[in-house]
């Protein structure tokens, strides 16, 4: 087996592996508890999982994590205010889904990159919005407004999309994180 193939098993053996964990969780009622502690230790090994995979900037965070993980196929285009990244397949999304629904995106994807982009960036976590995920839509989309000064005691900044303020459904703020599990 050359090594292509044998990296692309070990990406979709590491997704299984998550999508069947975050799966038990749920089941035994515990996924919310168990993603609540992760975001906790997130923050911190950020900057160490950065610099392991030479990320410093935000577009480093998704097009690495692609890279590496082979699960999401984010793209990353500059925006007025910032970034819009979008994916639009999810190896993880599709994987738990097959196997009971849970949600994995927070925990094992969203709040890390979150914590990575923060780090990286030195972007206030209220910056950095999720508009949509695979699990609930059609993709996943990430703002992440690097126009506003951080400050780590804001709550949230404005969300801007193409066409100015989004007032559509509510969105999810990603408020930390980082892992070693990422998707």
């Amino acid at each position: 087996m050359d090594i292509e193939s044998r990296f692309a098993l070990l990406q979709n053996t590491y997704a299984a592996s998550i999508a069947e964990a975050v799966n038990t969780y749920d089941r035994l009622k515990v996924l919310d508890t168990i993603v609540e502690t992760r975001k906790e230790r997130q923050a911190q090994t950020a900057p160490f999982l950065n610099r392991r995979l030479g990320i410093e900037t935000v577009e480093d965070v998704f097009e690495r994590l692609s890279e590496v993980y082979g699960c999401a196929n984010w793209s990353v285009e500059r925006a007025d205010s910032g970034y819009v990244a979008t994916a639009v397949s999810c190896k993880l999304c599709a994987l738990s889904r097959k196997m009971g629904g849970a949600n994995p995106c927070n925990g094992w994807c969203l709040d890390p990159m979150s914590a990575m982009i923060t780090a990286a960036g030195r972007i206030d976590a209220g910056s950095i919005i999720v508009e949509s995920t695979l699990m609930a839509g059609d993709c996943c989309k990430v703002l992440v407004n690097v126009s506003v000064e951080r400050n780590d005691t804001a709550e949230a900044s404005p969300t801007h999309g193409n066409d100015g303020v989004n007032t559509r459904s509510p969105l999810k703020r990603i408020t930390s994180g980082c892992s070693i599990l990422l998707c």
